[in-house]
């Protein structure tokens, strides 16, 4: 690998992201792609791209992302993509080395750090707010229409290594994009149907993308005024069951108030309000139910409970009915007066990490004790298995050494026939 050439590339359009600081590495080129005139940099090398195909900005990034460039084919063996929230943080020709196997595979990626199937993950898009049912609902149809299995495996899109110029990882990533065009343009939905389809061999990275000594990653630049939530009833198991609501805050100096009507009878609401790092909600009362538990994401301080870089989620538990109206109240508002918002924010952007990092650990166990659960259930079927021929051999009231020393009976020296009699000698 010492004679590849590598290069590191990100793609930021409008205004949405920042462009992180790189760690710069000698042998190595970093390459930011970009619609935005205004963006500089000490570190990276801008290059400026235009919307030919009328794309906008989200699917003009995902196709940088997905299709490279023809300078990446030109100049470099291997490309490595990071998404705008990402940072470099040491070495990455040492990271190719010890974790991704570029000798043996053309394309390397980190695991999903929670989930490992494409229909799990697309229930999550629903409830996370980054993505409607209805355009979910096509693309998870066709994967049911195709068997496509669940449990596949799942990436963790914000980085990815390839070696680009590769004809089977092209024709891949060419179908990729033509699935986002045409479905859904949360990546991660489809990606794994690509690999299957095409029969792209991956290397998984068993890595936690979110923070470790190579890459960690950052919260968006931006996140959206609070105006409406989405509240999801029940268990929303598959896409198919899941049954939600977008609904409008009414905001006034008095605070926050969400109305609605319950579509199903349910014994779960989780409310979803969005991301709004280092914000406070407090004084949380519901109206037209009794609920039986409240429970918040977030950090909770006392009565407070701070956002996070996730999305602040309120979960209620009880008994609630079709067509009942339920009221909820809040307050909603900076931490300034409490505590300084500067260093709430730093505080609760070092737990979101922190959180990310635990979750994953916990997520990794529970994948061991699954897996040592199955070992044992092995064990105790070829225990009973074991068990029944020792039965039979009682049964039969010679010892189990009978069938292996079989072969001796057939000879009548002297010695064969004591070892014979010993075989034969009842329990």
């Amino acid at each position: 690998m010492h004679n590849e050439r590598i290069c590191v590339y990100t793609c930021i359009t409008g205004e949405y992201d920042e462009l992180q600081p790189v760690y710069q590495e000698d042998g190595v080129d970093y390459i930011c792609f970009t619609n935005n005139k205004k963006l500089r940099s000490s570190q990276w090398r801008i290059m400026y791209i235009e919307d030919n195909d009328q794309l906008g900005n989200v699917l003009l990034a995902r196709k940088v992302k997905i299709l490279g460039h023809p300078i990446l084919d030109k100049q470099y063996d291997i490309s490595i993509w990071v998404d705008g929230t990402v940072q470099v943080r040491s070495a990455v020709k040492e990271f190719i080395e010890l974790y991704c196997e570029m000798d043996r595979y053309n394309i390397a990626c980190f695991k999903h750090s929670v989930r490992d199937c494409v229909y799990d993950e697309a229930v999550a898009c629903i409830i996370g707010r980054k993505e409607n049912k209805e355009k979910i609902v096509p693309l998870i149809e066709k994967l049911n229409k195709e068997k496509f299995p669940e449990h596949y495996g799942l990436i963790e899109s914000g980085v990815l290594i390839r070696r680009h110029n590769n004809s089977l990882v092209r024709y891949t990533m060419k179908m990729w994009l033509e699935m986002l065009i045409q479905y859904v343009t949360r990546d991660q939905l489809s990606l794994p149907y690509c690999i299957k389809e095409k029969g792209l061999n991956v290397k998984w990275i068993e890595m936690n993308i979110y923070d470790n000594s190579y890459f960690c990653v950052k919260s968006h630049r931006k996140t959206k005024d609070i105006k409406d939530c989405r509240i999801v009833f029940g268990e929303g198991k598959s896409v198919f069951s899941c049954v939600y609501i977008d609904c409008e805050l009414e905001i006034s100096e008095n605070g926050c108030k969400i109305i609605f009507s319950v579509p199903i009878d349910c014994e779960n609401i989780l409310i979803n309000l969005g991301t709004h790092l280092g914000k406070i909600l407090c004084d949380f009362n519901m109206s037209g139910a009794e609920a039986a538990e409240v429970t918040y994401s977030g950090v909770g301080i006392l009565q407070y409970h701070i956002f996070d870089n996730e999305d602040m989620v309120i979960r209620i538990s009880g008994k609630f009915y079709s067509g009942q109206n339920i009221e909820c109240s809040f307050n909603f508002e900076q931490a300034e007066g409490l505590v300084d918002q500067e260093y709430i924010d730093a505080f609760v952007n070092r737990y979101y990490y922190d959180k990310r990092f635990l979750n994953n650990m916990i997520n990794n166990m529970q994948q061991q004790l699954e897996r040592m659960n199955q070992k044992t259930i092995k064990m105790e079927e070829e225990c009973k298995l074991i068990k029944k021929e020792l039965e039979l051999y009682r049964e039969l009231g010679v010892s189990p050494l009978f069938n292996k020393i079989r072969p001796l009976c057939e000879h009548q020296d002297l010695l064969t026939k004591i070892l014979r009699k010993i075989i034969l000698k009842r329990y």
